[in-house]
């Protein structure tokens, strides 16, 4: 999936209607960034805040810091999401 169909995606509400819509959102973009990004910037002062940078077809943005004790890696999301579910 190319970050525009992400974009795309995300942007439209009704992709979202119930939480394995979320779960199945939040697979793709981890698959996503574990191929695709430029860099990971990691912050000096806290080495927990990561900035992601896009390749081309991102414009080579740079995101906002992100907590990378609050994210996932892609193959430990799609583990853990299955058990998310069963808990629920």
């Amino acid at each position: 999936m190319s970050l525009k169909q992400l974009v795309d995606k995300a942007t439209d509400k009704s992709n979202f209607a119930d939480l394995k819509a979320y779960i199945k959102f939040c697979d793709e973009y981890l698959h996503y960034i574990s191929d695709n990004l430029q860099a990971i910037i990691i912050s000096q002062n806290e080495n927990h805040y990561q900035f992601f940078q896009y390749r081309k077809e991102g414009n080579f943005q740079i995101t906002r810091p992100i907590n990378s004790n609050l994210m996932y890696h892609a193959n430990d999301f799609s583990k853990v999401s299955k058990e998310f579910l069963k808990i629920l």
